[in-house]
């Protein structure tokens, strides 16, 4: 029996840690308004910038140092390339968007739009890419890199969908990009120093106690990178899904997050929660168990605790004494 759990267990993980990613995305905003440059574009990995352009400063980040080889200083020569090519696509969605939603007058006074290209690559070997946009926080235009079309989100996106596809060549290099080539970037910036630093998660457990249930947490600070996985795995060893938790900034630059269980009370003192982190700063897993304690039975072993050291104490005294007398006898 325990053998098999151990294997279950073993198979949840596995399974949790195929969830954890490697991110390059590229980030761009046109917009109007919000005192931002006309244009931004921004290049990372995990939450690490290795790359970015505004408008207003004209200004792109130059080759870095740790960049050494002939592809990649071919490529980051593209990037640049790209960021002009992005800045007329980008200004051209924003213009269509706002006179497709008819933001004109005063609601003209505030807009952006926003896309965001990503690559990612799991532990497993699997990798995903997408490219979309929003206008104004709101899902507006993606792309179909199997098909190769374009996918209007909302009705005032058609008429920029039908513009794009007039020209296959681009939309053709789009999705060769987003199928394999961004693979090969991803790679290479995963040699930027800032992307290789890693610091461990502390984990604690704490728990609330309510009127028919007790509340467990468990805490996690002190990461880095960002990306973290976080799963309470149950009684029966299976993941106890208590919907998705924000993973905050701290001021040393590092990352925390938490996550709860809500066990009633009838399992309290009676099954077992385990917190399982995954982070890529540790080869396994820090694993927390979190075992709880009905109040009756709580009292009763500090009740017995205290009779062992009480019990220990007087029997320390009487051995101290009878060894005091031999010795002046």
């Amino acid at each position: 029996m325990k053998i098999s759990c151990v294997l279950l267990l073993l198979i949840n993980l596995q399974h949790v840690r195929t969830d954890l990613q490697y991110d390059s995305c590229s980030y761009w905003t046109s917009s109007k308004g919000y005192g931002l440059p006309e244009f931004t574009e921004r290049r990372v990995l995990n939450d690490v910038t290795v790359y970015y352009y505004d408008s207003r400063t004209r200004s792109k980040t130059p080759c870095p140092d740790w960049i050494n080889t002939t592809a990649g200083k071919d490529e980051w020569g593209i990037i640049h390339h790209w960021s002009d090519y992005n800045k007329d696509f980008f200004t051209l969605g924003f213009q269509s968007a706002s006179k497709q939603f008819n933001q004109t007058g005063s609601l003209s006074d505030q807009n952006i739009y926003q896309g965001s290209g990503c690559c990612s690559l799991y532990p497993n070997g699997t990798y995903r890419g997408f490219l979309t946009s929003a206008f104004n926080g709101k899902d507006f235009l993606s792309l179909d890199i199997s098909s190769r079309m374009f996918v209007a989100a909302v009705p005032q996106a058609v008429v920029y969908k039908n513009l794009k596809e007039r020209d296959p060549a681009t939309i053709n290099v789009l999705a060769a990009f987003y199928k394999t080539r961004c693979l090969d970037r991803l790679n290479i910036f995963k040699q930027a120093p800032e992307v290789l630093i890693r610091k461990a998660p502390e984990v604690r457990i704490f728990e609330q106690q309510k009127a028919d249930s007790i509340t467990v947490t468990c805490h996690v600070t002190g990461f880095y990178p960002r990306v973290i996985q976080v799963v309470w795995l149950g009684p029966d060893l299976q993941p106890v899904d208590e919907g998705v938790t924000d993973v905050l900034p701290n001021e040393d630059g590092t990352y925390q997050t938490r996550k709860s269980v809500i066990v009633p009370e009838e399992d309290v003192g009676e099954h077992t929660y385990s917190c399982v982190v995954l982070h890529s700063s540790v080869p396994d897993n820090i694993t927390r168990v979190w075992g709880g304690e009905k109040a009756g039975g709580m009292a009763v072993w500090i009740s017995l605790v205290c009779i062992c050291l009480l019990a220990a104490g007087i029997g320390l005294v009487v051995w101290w004494r009878c060894r005091t007398r031999d010795a002046v006898i």
